[in-house]
């Protein structure tokens, strides 16, 4: 698609014109007692079950500490209000760690190997490891079915009470969740990524949490400029009459990885205004990357974020460079050369992170629409990506990655949560899963989801659905979110958010309205748009100079005639 000679008419026209927005005001986080969480891995490294045991905790806490076990100080100890040790691996703890996590006189919740060395588990054996598909809580009569087995860690030699136990298939019963006489709990299980809705309700119990009400949402999801505007409106007005506050991930710039071309939001005032109409009728715009592409994948199928052709992070400030493949820490003679020979490409990263960021804010915002939260593409981003993002956003959507080492372990827990890893933003997760068309029952993934969600009570059941597909099945997947009893819609213009950039503040105090401090205009982007190569520059060179001949042609001709006015009159009045 080529538009440059229609740029160039309307140039003249947008330099006449700027939009500005109004101040916004500061958002306020909620503060309260900190987790310590203490791991053992194979390789000291955060593993992914780590950061799920740290999504599942920034749940009850907005200050979660993360710590490999050769790392753990007193002072890391100092104000918290529980340590959660988690084992993944078997290893012999050193006296020092033992010491601290002994003297810690709150609770302690101990999950996988090891706990019996710490003197709040003393005693403590593990007999065996089984798979069950069945198990038993003490506060009920009769086994609960498990639809996926439980890798567990039979538990014996504790005092206290059994709150989970198994059966054997000779029928002995066997605990494996175990509450200890000064309130301290373990958990015998060390697979937290695949069994995390277990996990969470158990840790949910041990802090004694209520369940409460269940928080639904709905994303509109991969709006780019390409989005049919007709499709799009029907959904969110559908969403409105039925009362549901929405959300809309929105892709500003179209990429055509055949042509290089891009085709941005501003080039489609037809959609903008279907926008800045959904907007006003309940939905929420976030960011859901820039191109959401990488190198040349389409926009909505490719990655932007990381590098799935290599399965690492970002190494180039520009996406069509080659990728530089990463070398493993192994080949390294310690840490130091290690983390030594990552800056430069870490540097890089920052660098493209913060364009893309920086571009999707501001290009959205010069288009009347003003972003609540981010949304990273497909989901992945490394460690270091989040870390930047926080900057920019305090709250996240959907799921997120659980390893720097590859992209496929995206995952989510089942609360609203403000873990380390996301360095200060907060996740709404999406656990329930989209309305997969190419499937025999497109909606089938959702509907076991949804039951899972009823049965876990509380938490979050997020979801997202593609315009695209029309009004087939969004009656439906609606209908089988609200069967979520004692459920609630996620407003997000009712929470309290912040987006910013060093030209824009976007700020919600939780009444529902949006203020926008904004010093992007529509000159500003439109020649950041369209000045993409030596050429357009040297095009834009050109106009700019026959623009000004132009000028000062009209504004000599004027002067000409001004003066031969001038000395018309001076003659005639000398002729009386």
């Amino acid at each position: 698609m080529n538009c440059k000679p229609i740029r160039l008419l309307y140039a003249t026209v947008l330099i006449l014109s700027a939009v500005f927005y109004v101040p916004g005001s500061a958002q306020a986080k909620r503060e309260n007692h900190g987790i310590l969480i203490i791991y053992t891995t194979i390789d000291g490294k955060k593993s992914s079950h780590v950061k799920m045991l740290d999504l599942l905790a920034g749940h009850f806490t907005s200050h979660v500490t993360v710590k490999k076990d050769a790392d753990v100080t007193s002072s890391d100890l100092e104000g918290k209000e529980r340590v959660i040790y988690f084992g993944q691996t078997k290893r012999k703890l050193s006296k020092e760690l033992v010491s601290l996590i002994s003297g810690f006189q709150k609770q302690v919740v101990a999950i996988g190997f090891n706990a019996g060395q710490i003197s709040q588990f003393s005693g403590l054996s593990l007999t065996r490891k089984e798979n069950v598909y069945q198990v038993r809580s003490s506060t009920e009569k009769n086994e609960a079915s498990l639809e996926t087995g439980l890798d567990v860690l039979d538990v014996s030699g504790l005092k206290g009470k059994a709150l989970y136990t198994h059966k054997s298939n000779d029928g002995t019963s066997h605990p494996f969740i175990w509450k200890t006489e000064q309130s301290n709990v373990y958990i015998g299980l060390t697979n937290l990524q695949n069994n995390y809705l277990f996990v969470a309700k158990r840790v949910r119990e041990a802090f004694g949490e209520p369940a409460g009400s269940t928080l639904l949402y709905l994303r509109l999801e991969d709006i780019s400029p390409m989005s049919d505007e007709k499709l799009l409106l029907e959904a969110g007005t559908y969403l409105h009459k039925r009362h549901i506050p929405f959300i809309l991930a929105v892709i500003p710039v179209y990429l055509n990885p055949k042509t290089g071309d891009k085709v941005y939001l501003a080039d489609k005032p037809k959609l903008v205004k279907t926008l800045r109409k959904l907007q006003n009728m309940g939905g929420s715009v976030v960011v859901h990357g820039y191109t959401h592409a990488y190198r040349y994948s389409e926009t909505g199928e490719g990655f932007e974020f990381w590098d799935a052709e290599a399965d690492q992070p970002i190494t180039s400030q520009n996406a069509e460079d080659s990728p530089s493949i990463l070398q493993k820490e192994q080949d390294f003679p310690n840490e130091t050369a290690y983390h030594n020979y990552l800056k430069p490409f870490r540097k890089n990263e920052e660098t493209y992170t913060r364009k893309k960021l920086t571009h999707a804010i501001e290009d959205l915002t010069a288009e009347g629409l003003y972003p609540l939260a981010f949304e990273a593409p497909h989901y992945t981003m490394s460690e270091q990506g989040y870390q930047i993002a926080s900057q920019y956003f305090s709250s996240i959507i959907g799921q997120v990655q659980l390893s720097d080492a590859t992209w496929k372990t995206s995952g989510t827990g089942p609360f609203v949560t403000k873990p380390a890893m996301l360095h200060g933003m907060t996740l709404y997760p999406e656990t329930l899963g989209y309305v997969d068309a190419s499937d025999q029952n497109p909606l089938g993934s959702i509907e076991e989801h949804t039951s899972q969600m009823i049965d876990f009570e509380g938490g979050v059941a997020g979801a997202f659905y593609h315009p695209y597909l029309g009004m087939t099945y969004l009656p439906e997947l609606v209908d089988q979110m609200e069967r979520i009893p004692n459920s609630r819609w996620l407003d997000l213009k009712k929470t309290k958010q912040t987006v910013k950039t060093d030209k824009v503040e976007i700020h919600t105090n939780g009444n529902g309205t949006i203020q926008v401090n904004s010093k992007v205009n529509a000159v500003e982007k439109f020649f950041d748009h369209h000045q993409q190569s030596p050429l357009e520059k040297a095009l834009w060179i050109l106009s700019a100079v026959v623009l000004l001949f132009v000028v000062m042609f009209v504004s000599y001709t004027l002067y000409l005639r001004a003066t031969l006015k001038k000395r018309i009159f001076k003659e005639r009045k000398s002729r009386g």
